[in-house]
């Protein structure tokens, strides 16, 4: 099967149209994209930029919480085996994720998303601002150096998932997003590095763990600081 991938694969690699998936952020390009709610339609609040830093704190506290909770689940039956957090991304309140848009293909969040709900969306063009900080993610090295810089240990309530998708029991460790925030505006995923990087069990060389990038849909960039991007334009549905 590999062999017969190869060239498929290498023809990809070679064109033009595909040059982009290596890339940095295209700041010039950016799109905040809303799904509709399968279940309660669309929100009645506009698509808009939140705050991000207070998001963030709560989202570590939220973090810490279930670990404890899942640590007391572990020492009471350390051989039951249930669900816990699966994503390792700063899924917080307020936090924006963008992507770019594509000639004759629209904006990538749209039908590029991991766990998709809804084929339905709304549009909004971001505008960015000044020179933000953009941690690039091009493949598990560049997961495994910010992991190992803002590590923040979940071993308990990533234990069940991840060795159902690794086949690895670690001391798993996820970015503490709050800390990443002290240098960095934004992150950004490359397709490449979505391609080669999610679901493994990738080592740290400044832990003794392991970490998985898990969630993040390709060519997205999270914000982790909300004073460079603004909504420009009207949605589009």
């Amino acid at each position: 099967m590999i062999a017969a991938l190869r060239p498929i694969a290498r023809a990809l690699l070679d064109s033009p149209h595909t040059a982009w998936w290596t890339g940095p952020a295209d700041l010039l390009n950016q799109n905040l994209v809303e799904k509709r709610n399968p279940i309660y339609g669309w929100s009645e609040l506009p698509l808009r930029i939140y705050r991000t830093e207070d998001g963030l704190e709560q989202w570590r506290a939220e973090v810490l919480d279930y670990e404890r909770q899942f640590l007391e689940y572990q020492i009471e039956d350390p051989d039951r085996h249930i669900g816990g957090e699966w994503w390792s991304i700063p899924f917080a309140n307020g936090t924006t994720e963008t992507t770019r848009a594509r000639d004759g293909i629209g904006p990538l969040g749209v039908f590029l998303e991991e766990d998709s709900s809804s084929n339905e969306a709304r549009v909004q063009p971001v505008r960015t601002y000044g020179a933000p900080r953009i941690y690039e993610i091009t493949g598990p090295q560049d997961w495994a150096k910010l992991v190992d810089t803002y590590p923040l240990p979940v071993p308990a309530s990533r234990r069940s998932l991840w060795y159902d998708t690794t086949g690895e029991y670690r001391e798993w460790f996820i970015p503490d997003w709050v800390s990443v925030s002290a240098d960095y505006d934004a992150v950004h995923l490359t397709m490449m590095a979505y391609l080669t990087t999610p679901g493994l069990a990738i080592p740290l060389s400044a832990n003794a763990g392991a970490t998985v990038l898990a969630g993040w849909d390709p060519d997205a960039t999270f914000w982790l600081r909300s004073n460079n991007i603004t909504v420009d334009g009207d949605p589009t549905g």
